[in-house]
Formats: C-alpha cells, structure tokens, sequence
C-alpha cells in the first residue's frame, strides 16, 4: 500500500465526517425492541469537495486520483474546520492563537513562537500506556487550550473524536486559561492499537489513514465555468 496526502493547492470547500457501523443489531427481544451490539468496528468516513481553479489544479487533481488505483492506496488527511481546535489564547487580547494568527505574528515578530504566552505550539501526550480497544485516555497538556467534547485528535495516523471528558480541565484559577496538566476523555472510535505513555497527540491538524470506497467515482467533473470541483468519499483504512 502507498499512501498519498491530498495535493495541498486543491481548496476543500465542503467537508463531512462521521462514524459508521460502530453498532451491529440483531432480532428484536422479547420487549419487541431490536437488539444492538456496540463494536470498535466503527470507522470514519469523510465526503469532501475540493475546487479546481487552473490547468495547474486539473493536472494535480488527475494525477493524483490516477496514483490512488482506487480503493487500494491509502490518503492521509482530516478535518481542516480549525474553530473547534484547542488553541493557546494570547494573554493580552484574549485571542485563539491560530495558525494564521500565528504566522502573521511571527512575520511581524520572530520572538512571537518564542515565547511560550505566545507560541502558537500545541503539545499533548498520553499521560498513561492506553490499550487497543479502550474508549479512555489520559492526556497530558504541555501547551494548548482546554479540551471540549467534539474535537478532533489523532495519534499517529489515526483519527479520533472527544465525547465527553471525564475530569476537569486544569485551568488557572485568576484567568481560567488552560495551564499544564492531566485531563481524563473518552473517544470514538476505539483505539485501533496499543500506546505507551508519553505518545504525542495531534489536536492542531489531526490526521487519519483514509481510501476511496469500492463504489467510489471519483473524478473531476469540468464545467464551462472556470470552477470545477473533485468528490471523493472516503472511508477508514484499516
């Protein structure tokens, strides 16, 4: 298996994610109420469209659905909305630390990245060894906000949802800023693998090992117009 990455100048205009077939049902029970059965068989799947602007947009997107051979090479991508992302806050303005609030800091500052009320960095960890299967982490913030049901996480290529979290988030009690400490979570899907502690968390651009479905057609559908756009639906590599 090759595993590719979406070719970087092809602007995502509409994005979808959700978990699928997390659950299996049976005959109905003696209430007459069908039975489910809860698995780590769920997996992502993701519709995404993408905008082709130029020749230069085409001849990438082409080349690139050509490379997939469809469903047998992996694409390692994931949700690019960044509002829900656990950013640092500037201590003076009260502002999310974005990447392009960032970058235009540090252009106007070099020191800005530095400085660690300023840096724009997230780094998390796994605070305990986690197990395949489990749906509960511990995680470690070094640097980064507070965590909230419904962000996004990856560890590794793996792509990961919060659903609830199961202790507080450690904050300064004058400011309420997220400061350094242990935070409890539970997730979906179940981890794919075993991790040790101290295993790196992605929460500023998590990732997950994706491929087309079999019953993707995936292509660039050309307009008249110069906007053109390429689907792909996407589902879990495991």
């Amino acid at each position: 298996m090759a595993t590719l990455i979406l070719p970087p100048r092809l602007r995502r205009f509409t994005e979808g994610w959700r978990i699928a077939n997390a659950a299996r049902g049976g005959g109905a029970s003696l209430t007459g109420e069908q039975q489910f059965v809860v698995s780590p068989a769920g997996r992502w799947e993701a519709k995404l469209s993408l905008h082709c602007l130029d020749d230069d947009d085409y001849l990438e997107a082409d080349g690139f659905l050509a490379g997939l051979d469809g469903p047998a090479n992996g694409i390692v991508c994931g949700p690019e909305d960044w509002r829900g992302r656990p950013w640092n806050i500037d201590p003076l303005t009260g502002g999310k630390i974005t990447p392009d609030f960032a970058a235009r800091d540090i252009a106007a500052d070099p020191a800005f990245d530095t400085n660690p009320d300023t840096t724009g960095t997230l780094r998390f960890s796994l605070a305990a060894a986690a197990t395949m299967n489990a749906t509960a982490l511990s995680i470690r913030r070094d640097k980064g906000g507070h965590l909230k049901r419904g962000q996004y996480l990856s560890i590794g290529q793996r792509l990961h949802i919060i659903t609830a979290l199961t202790s507080d988030s450690p904050a300064d009690p004058d400011s309420g800023l997220a400061i350094a400490g242990t935070i409890g979570v539970s997730i979906r899907p179940w981890l794919r693998q075993d991790y040790t502690a101290g295993t790196t968390i992605e929460f500023a651009r998590p990732v997950g090992l994706m491929r087309l479905t079999p019953d993707s057609a995936a292509m660039v559908e050309r307009t008249t117009s110069p906007l053109s756009d390429l689907s792909l639906d996407l589902v879990e590599y495991l």
